[in-house]
């Protein structure tokens, strides 16, 4: 796989890594933003306007996300369509950019059915849901994918 890609320049390395390092900390603000979150249970400890509180950072937290991750898969797929070479890598760089449509589809999905979940007032569990299946879906996408992408040089040496 080494020479189907040519190597990523610093700067290109750079801002993937700083963006998945953002997606991140959108997780970990999520995580933050539900005082629920460890206990399992559901906002009845909470008063009204921390309940309410909640719900729209989910609501943000949803918008905002999902924008974020649309540009960084734009950002991804204008690196990978430049560092590509041969007809094994452009086949990798589309099965990338499938991936990233099936993605999106599923976090929209998700980000509906949660927002429902939490208008009836399930929102604590709405937010560990998102919480949890964004982590897997992201990890797995990562490991199957972009670990590939930033460190095809360092396994094709090995």
């Amino acid at each position: 796989m080494q020479k189907d890609f040519r190597e990523l320049t610093a700067v290109e390395r750079q801002l993937i890594e700083n963006e998945h390092a953002h997606l991140e900390q959108f997780l970990w603000e999520l995580h933050e933003a539900c005082c629920e979150f460890d206990s399992l249970k559901e906002c009845h400890g909470c008063d009204k306007e921390k309940f309410a509180s909640c719900q729209g950072r989910l609501i943000s937290f949803e918008y905002v996300f999902i924008d974020f991750v649309i540009r960084h898969f734009e950002n991804e797929e204008k690196i990978m369509s430049e560092i590509c070479y041969t007809q094994n890598a452009k086949e990798f760089f589309h099965m990338h950019v499938q991936e990233h449509e099936k993605l999106l589809l599923e976090m929209e999905s998700l980000m509906h059915k949660l927002s429902a979940e939490s208008e009836q007032g399930f929102t604590a569990g709405a937010i560990r849901e998102l919480y949890y299946r964004v982590a897997e879906l992201f990890g797995k996408h990562a490991s199957t994918f972009d670990n590939l992408l930033l460190n095809h040089h360092e396994s094709g040496k090995k």
